[in-house]
C-alpha cells in the first residue's frame, strides 16, 4: 500500500495509539502521586514535578528503600512494578518518540527515530498486536501501581490486599 494511503486509512491505529497513550498518562500520574506520597512531606511534588516518567520511576524506588514502615513484601512489590513500568515505557517510546516513516520495498509502515551518534535512525515497524498488548500491559500496570498508591496511603499494612491478585 502506498504510504499516503496508509496514512489515510489506517485510522485504528491513530486509535490504538491514542489508547495507549492515554493509559501510559494515566500509569505516569499514578507513579508521581505515589512518589509523592512515599516521600511524607509536601514538598514532595518538588522531587518528580516536570520530570521525566524514568525520572520519577527511579524516585519512587528510592523513596521505598528509605521508608522504614515499607514491609519487604510491599518493597519487592513495588521494585517489580517499577521494574514493569520502566519496561512498559521504553516499549511506548518506539510509538511515541518516532516520524511515521516506511522501510523496505514493500513499504512496512514504522517509526524512525534519531539516536545520538548514529547516522541511521532506527526503524521499529508498526506492530497493531504489539501495540493493544501495550495498552493492556498499561492498564494492568495501573491498576498494580493504584494498589502500590493505596498501600502508601493505608500505611503499609502488613499484608497485600485480599482484592489484590494478578491476572494471569
Amino acid at each position: 500500500m502506498h504510504p499516503i494511503e496508509w496514512m489515510k486509512t489506517n485510522e485504528a491505529l491513530d486509535v490504538h495509539l491514542g489508547k495507549m497513550v492515554r493509559q501510559a498518562s494515566t500509569l505516569e500520574y499514578f507513579l508521581e502521586q505515589t512518589a509523592k506520597a512515599l516521600s511524607g512531606s509536601p514538598y514532595g511534588a518538588l522531587l518528580v514535578s516536570g520530570e521525566s516518567v524514568s525520572r520519577v520511576i527511579a524516585v519512587c524506588r528510592a523513596l521505598i528503600l528509605a521508608r522504614e514502615d515499607a514491609t519487604d513484601e510491599w518493597r519487592a512489590k513495588f521494585k517489580e512494578t517499577l521494574d514493569d513500568c520502566g519496561k512498559a515505557f521504553e516499549r511506548r517510546n518506539r510509538y511515541v518518540h518516532g516520524a511515521v516513516s516506511w522501510q523496505g520495498p514493500d513499504g512496512i509502515p514504522g517509526t524512525s527515530r534519531s539516536r545520538r551518534l548514529k547516522l541511521e535512525p532506527d526503524f521499529a515497524p508498526l506492530d497493531m498486536a504489539d501495540l493493544t498488548g501495550l495498552t493492556r500491559e498499561f492498564t494492568r500496570l495501573t491498576f498494580r501501581a493504584g494498589a502500590c498508591l493505596v498501600a502508601v496511603l493505608d500505611g503499609f499494612p502488613t499484608h497485600l490486599s485480599e482484592e489484590y491478585h494478578e491476572e494471569d
